[in-house]
Parts: structure tokens; C-alpha cells; sequence
């Protein structure tokens, strides 16, 4: 038999991992944020004392703090240190990837899962197991120890493969028309008479059935100008266009450097309609059957605004739920995310039935890596929060100033709570929740 090591599948290097899943190599964030899932410990006073603040916590103080650490289901723990145990959960992921990969060994080899054979790793290794996973962990953890613990639960773009690059590459000059512009940037108030009402009449064709000299209906409406020192550019697809009560619709635009083609920054709208809904139950029903993200958002409104007004604004409104919303951070603090974000609000196409839009806005996702919320102390997701605070603050003013006419109301919702987990887990037990308080 081939021989397996146990001490090889341990992370080898630092890093700040975004993968998910079972077999996604844990970075930095992974280890800090399953260790500030435990108890804090004082030493000082013999027992659990949370911190009352983070704010200046580096990720060395949270690793060298101890917390109390559950001894399985025996009712009994012990103390250790933030880095005892982060080195046991790379310890007990190496020890179930290595048990996993024998009984694959076991079962290629002619083997069963059945017959009774026990998987032993060799006894060398594993009496290393926590030695080295140890230094792993200090590995991992080094590069970001005079770092705010804070930080490391901010979104980073990483590797420069982030949202608006991958965006921006799927926007092909061959998608953007020099006409099809919407009549509300062909309208000027030097020149009202007979060039506005024609341009009028050539605002957006939704389902893409008219003007097919102009694009290919089979691309997403697309079109680009110039504004300041940046080119817009902006697409809008119907998602369902067989569908004709339930519409879902994706509007991208992005700022680029004009001179450069660099990219500056980037929002996805998605526009959502759905048919007449009674309650919260009927606005999950509808929403997941498109997509996990709809589910979300389905759930995150009926946090955020109570059944009875939930049913009000999506009967009466198309809501614009802002699903992605970055700015590269040399141009972050200089208005440029409001700015594209008008931009984008002031070019959708009009709703065919004559709903006015309500502006659906998550703040979170776009301030932390939502996987970890769950895992933080009450102290510190309050830190985190604060950003999100504040960009609802700054949106609510500029909204009850900004001369955005099909934007009729505006409401936050707690998307992060329920983003990325779908029909199952947390999200399962909500929806069993609003079926039964509404049946």
C-alpha cells in the first residue's frame, strides 16, 4: 500500500484564503476567526471575560489570549491559547483529510468500507502531529500579527482576480453598440424639441425584439460614453424573458480610466418583479426558484421590513437589489461608488408595467467576508459593523437629496445573515418558520 503522509497534508504557507468548503486550504482569517469562536479566558479573574472592545486587538493578542476549549460532548474543558488551538484545528482537518484518502487507498486496493479494517497513520508521524501543526499555525498567523484583528474580516481583492476585473473582461468591445442609449442621457435641457422626442421613442427594448440592426439580441443590451475622466459602460439582461409575471433582470456598469482602461469601479443591479405576493411565504416561494441569491434576498426583506410592509413594496415596487457594489480602494473616499451607482439608476430601462423602482441595499458583504460573522464575538461584529453604519448613513442622506425620479423608497437589509447558504442549513429552519407562522 501506497504509504500516506499525515504531516503533508498540513498548510504549509501563509495565506489569506477565499476558498470554501471542506478541502479549501484555511488562511489567516480561518484560524482567527474559529478560535474567537471560543470562550475568551482570564486568567487574572479564573474565568470566562469576554473583551469589552477590539479596537486596538492585534491578531498576536487575540492568538496568545486563552479560551476555554469544550472537551467533546463530556461536559468538561480545558484552557488554551489562541495558537494551541488553531494548531488543533489544522491537526484534526489533516488527521480526517488522511482517514479519508486510506479508506480511497483502502477501497482502489480491492478493499470495502465494511470489513472492519482499521486506518493507523504511522505513530511517528502522528506523534508529531501537533508539533507541527503548531508551527503551521504560526506560519499562517506570522505575516499578520501587528495586524488589527479587524482586518482580517474586511473584503480584500486578492490576487487581482476580484469582481471588476472579471467583470470587465466579460465586457467585449462587440457588446457595446455606439447607439441604444437610453432617453434619459439623450435628453438635455438646451435642446428639448424634436431630437429629445424622437430619442424618446428609442428608449430600451427590454426583451431585446426591436432595434436588432443595433445589437444582437441574443447579447445583453449594451452601450458606453464617456463621463469625466471615465467611461461608463453598462449591460442589462433579462434573465427570464419567457417568463412574463415573474421578471429578474441583471444591469453592470463599470468605470474604467478612459487613457488607461483601468478599472475603477463596478456595480451589478438586479431588477426584481414579482407577481402579486400576500406574505413573506409567497416572496420565498417565487424568489428561489431563480437562485440562491434570490432566496437570500427573499429572506433578508422579510427580516428587514416585516410582512405586512414586505408585501407593499414588492407589489407596488420593482426592486433594484444592489448584489454587487465595489470601488478599487485608490479611489475609495472620493464619492465615485454614489457616483457610479446614479449613473447606472439613472439608465434602467423603465418597468414595461409602470413600476416605480424601490432601491434595495445590503451594506455588509461589501464591508466583510460574511462566512465569518457568525463565528465573531458581540464586541468585535460590532466593529465590524461600524463601516456598514456608515455607509447606510451617507446612502440614506444622499438618497433623501438625490434627484433619482423612479426611485421611489429605499430600505437595508441583513443580507449577510442569510447570503451563500441557500435552501438548507439556517435558512431551511427560517423558511419552516415563515410557512407555518403564515399558513
Amino acid at each position: 500500500m501506497k504509504h500516506l503522509s499525515l504531516l503533508a497534508l498540513l498548510p504549509s504557507g501563509a495565506a489569506v484564503s477565499t476558498a470554501t468548503g471542506p478541502h479549501a486550504v484555511p488562511g489567516a482569517p480561518d484560524l482567527a476567526a474559529y478560535v474567537l469562536s471560543h470562550e475568551r479566558y482570564d486568567a487574572a479573574e479564573n474565568a470566562p471575560s469576554a473583551r469589552k472592545d477590539y479596537k486596538n486587538v492585534h491578531v498576536a493578542d487575540v492568538m496568545t489570549d486563552e479560551y476555554v476549549f469544550p472537551l467533546g460532548e463530556t461536559g468538561k474543558s480545558i484552557v488554551l491559547s489562541g495558537y494551541q488551538i488553531a494548531a488543533g484545528f489544522l491537526a484534526e482537518r489533516a488527521a480526517d483529510a488522511w482517514l479519508e484518502l486510506a479508506r480511497q487507498q483502502h477501497v482502489e486496493n480491492g478493499g470495502a468500507d465494511s470489513d472492519g479494517t482499521r486506518h493507523v497513520p504511522d505513530p511517528a508521524e502522528a506523534d508529531q502531529l501537533m508539533d507541527r501543526a503548531m508551527e503551521s499555525a504560526e506560519r499562517i498567523l506570522a505575516p499578520f500579527e501587528t495586524a488589527p484583528i479587524a482586518s482580517l474580516f474586511e473584503t480584500h481583492y486578492r490576487g487581482a482576480r476580484e469582481f471588476l476585473r472579471l467583470s470587465w473582461e466579460g465586457l467585449p468591445e462587440d457588446l457595446v453598440p455606439k447607439s441604444r442609449r437610453p432617453a434619459v442621457v439623450l435628453k438635455t435641457a438646451t435642446d428639448p424639441a424634436p431630437a429629445a422626442a424622437a430619442a424618446a421613442a428609442q428608449d430600451y427594448d427590454p426583451y431585446g425584439l426591436e432595434g436588432t440592426s443595433d445589437y444582437d439580441v441574443d447579447k445583453p443590451l449594451a452601450y458606453r460614453e464617456k463621463i469625466g475622466p471615465f467611461l461608463l459602460t453598462m449591460t442589462y439582461r433579462h434573465e427570464y424573458p419567457q417568463v412574463d409575471d415573474e421578471r429578474l433582470g441583471t444591469a453592470f456598469a463599470v468605470f474604467h480610466e478612459a487613457g488607461t482602461d483601468i478599472v475603477a469601479a463596478a456595480v451589478e443591479l438586479k431588477l426584481v418583479k414579482v407577481p402579486p405576493i400576500h406574505s413573506s411565504a409567497d416572496l420565498v416561494y417565487v424568489l428561489d426558484t431563480y437562485s440562491g441569491e434570490m432566496l437570500s434576498l427573499a429572506l433578508a426583506a422579510t427580516e428587514a421590513l416585516g410582512p405586512e410592509r414586505l408585501c407593499s413594496v414588492f407589489n407596488t415596487h420593482r426592486v433594484v437589489y444592489i448584489s454587487t457594489w465595489e470601488v478599487r480602494k485608490q479611489w475609495r473616499g472620493q464619492g465615485l461608488g454614489v457616483a457610479l451607482l446614479r449613473e447606472a439608476l439613472q439608465r434602467l430601462p423603465a418597468d414595461p408595467d409602470g413600476r416605480p423602482d424601490a432601491l434595495c441595499v445590503a451594506p455588509e458583504p461589501y464591508q466583510t467576508e460574511a462566512r465569518y460573522l457568525g463565528q465573531l464575538p458581540p464586541a468585535l461584529r460590532a466593529e465590524i459593523d461600524v463601516p456598514a453604519q456608515r455607509l447606510t448613513r451617507h446612502l440614506t442622506e444622499w438618497l433623501d437629496r438625490a434627484d433619482l425620479p423612479n426611485v421611489k423608497t429605499h430600505f437595508f437589509i441583513p443580507m449577510a445573515k442569510h447570503e451563500g447558504i441557500g435552501s438548507a442549513g439556517e435558512n431551511a429552519r427560517l423558511i419552516d418558520r415563515i410557512m407555518e407562522s403564515e399558513a
